[in-house]
C-alpha cells in the first residue's frame, strides 16, 4: 500500500484526473468548433437572407474540423512522444 504523500504509481488518481481532463478538453474543442462555424453560418445567413443554408454548411464544416482536430490529438499526430516515455522504453 502506498502512504499519503508518496509518489503515486502508474494508474494513480492523478493520472486518471490528468487523462480525463485532457479528453474533456478535446471534447470541448470539438463542440466549440461546431458552435463557432454554426454561428458564423447563421450570421452569414442573416446578412445574405438565405435561410439555414450557411448555418447547416457551417455546422458540417465545424464538425469536420472538430473531428479532424480530435482525431489528430487522440492518434498522437500533434503531440510528439515525451522524453519520459522513451526513457521508460529503454529501461
Amino acid at each position: 500500500m502506498s502512504e499519503r504523500g508518496s509518489k503515486p504509481g502508474k494508474g494513480g488518481p492523478r493520472d486518471a484526473i490528468r487523462a480525463s481532463s485532457e479528453f474533456i478538453g478535446y471534447g470541448m474543442s470539438f463542440a466549440a468548433s461546431i458552435l463557432l462555424f454554426l454561428l458564423g453560418g447563421d450570421w452569414l445567413d442573416g446578412k445574405l437572407g438565405t435561410s439555414p443554408v450557411f448555418a447547416l454548411l457551417g455546422m458540417l464544416i465545424g464538425f469536420a474540423a472538430g473531428f479532424w482536430s480530435l482525431y489528430s490529438h487522440v492518434s498522437g499526430l500533434r503531440n510528439p512522444p515525451d522524453d519520459e516515455s522513451e526513457e521508460e522504453e529503454e529501461r
